[in-house]
C-alpha cells in the first residue's frame, strides 16, 4: 500500500501537470473593464502619477474587447523609467519565468517602454532589464512583446516577483518634429511615425504630450513548457529517497 507521503507526491505531479499544460500562472484580460486578474491571481497597479480609464481591446484572443488605457505620464524631460504600470504574481511552484503582453501608444505618448522586475513584492526594483526597442510606432496598433525571466534567479518559485512597465527617454538621438531635436537619454520620443531618429529630419508638429495614452492587453505570465511538472516530480523522488533510508 502507498504510503500518504508518496500519494501526495503523485498528487502533486497530476496538479501541476494540469497547470503547466494550462500555461498561464496569472493573466488580465481587462474583460469587464476590471483590473482584477482574469486568471490566477495577483495585483496590477498604476505608478508614477499615472491615470487610467478602460477602452477597445486589441481583439486577440482571450480579449475580444477591452483593454486598461492609462494616461498622465511624465512631462517631457521628466521622470524618466518612473511612471506606467506595475503587476505583482506569485510565481510558488513555477520556473522559466515569461511576461507577454499587448501594447498600444497614441500618436503622443512614448514610444520607449522599459520593463523592471522586484524579488521583495516592490521593496526594491532591477531597473532596465529589458526594452522594447522603441516599438510602439506607428502607433495606434496593438504590439506583441515577450519578457523572459528564464535567466534570472529568484524569478521562479517568488511570491514576492513582480514587474514594471515604465516610460523611458529614447537612447538614441531623434528629431521630435521638423524643428524640435533631442539628443540620447534626454526626452520622450513620440509614436507618432513623424519624429524621426537622427540624422532624419522629423516632420509635422507634434511633439509629445503628457495626456498622451498607452493601453494594455492580455498581460500574461507563465512557466517555461513542464517546469511546473518537474518541481512534482522532483518532490516523489524526494519523498522516495527518504523512504529508502
Amino acid at each position: 500500500m502507498k504510503s500518504f507521503a508518496t500519494t501526495g507526491a503523485i498528487a502533486s505531479i497530476a496538479i501541476a501537470a494540469s497547470a503547466s499544460a494550462q500555461g498561464i500562472i496569472t493573466q488580465w484580460t481587462f474583460e469587464g473593464d476590471t483590473t482584477t486578474a482574469t486568471t490566477g491571481s495577483g495585483v496590477a497597479s498604476l505608478i508614477g502619477g499615472t491615470t487610467a480609464t478602460f477602452g477597445s481591446g486589441s481583439g486577440a484572443s482571450p480579449n475580444t474587447g477591452r483593454a486598461w488605457n492609462t494616461t498622465t505620464y511624465q512631462a517631457q524631460g521628466a521622470g524618466s523609467g518612473t511612471a506606467g504600470v506595475q503587476f505583482l504574481v506569485d510565481t510558488t511552484g513555477y520556473q522559466g519565468i515569461q511576461l507577454s503582453f499587448e501594447h498600444r501608444a497614441s500618436g503622443t505618448a512614448s514610444r520607449w517602454a522599459q520593463v523592471d522586475y522586484t524579488l521583495d513584492g516592490g521593496a526594491s526594483w532591477v531597473t532596465g532589464f529589458w526594452n522594447n526597442g522603441g516599438g510602439l510606432s506607428p502607433h495606434d496598433s496593438f504590439y506583441s512583446f515577450t519578457v523572459d525571466f528564464s535567466g534570472v534567479a529568484g524569478a521562479g518559485n517568488n511570491a514576492g516577483f513582480g514587474v514594471r512597465i515604465v516610460s523611458i527617454f529614447s537612447p538614441t538621438a531623434f528629431n521630435q518634429n521638423g524643428t524640435l531635436a533631442f539628443g540620447a537619454n534626454a526626452a520622450y520620443m513620440r509614436a507618432n511615425a513623424d519624429a524621426r531618429y537622427a540624422p532624419d529630419a522629423g516632420v509635422g508638429t507634434g511633439n509629445y504630450g503628457t495626456s498622451g495614452t498607452w493601453r494594455f492587453d492580455n498581460v500574461t505570465f507563465t512557466p517555461a513548457p513542464g517546469a511546473v511538472a518537474l518541481l512534482g516530480v522532483a518532490g516523489l523522488l524526494g519523498t522516495r529517497r527518504r523512504r529508502a533510508a
